[in-house]
């Protein structure tokens, strides 16, 4: 009788075997899914509520600028010597109080709001300039108690400020596309 029951007993073994398996297996790729989707889900927030939009903001703000730019609004060098006309400096005021400064805000107030999304550990350098470029002009476009300053206290990040939100964009982008193909 104990030699029949080898058989039996080896076969069940293996069923119990099969079946921890399995289980152990299913829990893994349900620990990874969850993670993905986890994942997922931070891109789209981060996608949504603050590199999409500063994105599309920052590219608007950029055609405006080369379209200033090629009308032959006044250079840098011209606003911040003061030696613009009467009529340029309405011009520049305008052009700067109506389309750029509310657009700089808009931006401004996107990343404080959504701070907890920026892809870094830290507040990045460009992030960070840009936010005290607009703080320091909403004080240079109030109507001055003593002399008035021809230029912002501080400058505008420029460069660095535009490739980071367009690099982060795009990574985002990209790591959302690879996160959809997994699924």
């Amino acid at each position: 009788m104990a030699a029949d029951a080898t058989p039996a007993i080896i076969t069940a073994s293996a069923g119990v075997v099969v079946a921890v398996v399995v289980f152990v297996a299913n829990q893994v790729a349900q620990l990874r899914n969850e993670r993905r989707q986890a994942r997922l889900t931070r891109v789209n927030a981060q996608l949504r509520d603050l590199y999409g939009p500063l994105h599309a903001l920052v590219s608007v703000n950029e055609r405006l600028w080369q379209a200033m730019r090629a009308a032959q609004l006044p250079d840098r060098a011209q606003r911040q010597t003061g030696s613009l006309t009467a009529e340029q400096s309405r011009e520049w005021q305008r052009w700067l109080r109506q389309a750029l400064m509310p657009a700089n805000v808009k931006m401004r107030d996107l990343i404080v709001e959504h701070a907890d999304l920026i892809a870094e550990d830290g507040m990045p350098a460009p992030l960070q300039d840009f936010c005290t470029h607009v703080a320091s002009y909403e004080v240079h476009l109030t109507p001055p108690a003593g002399p008035a300053r021809r230029k912002a206290l501080v400058p505008h990040p420029g460069e660095p400020f535009v490739r980071y939100v367009q690099d982060g964009f795009a990574a985002l982008k990209a790591e959302q596309a690879r996160l959809l193909r997994r699924h």
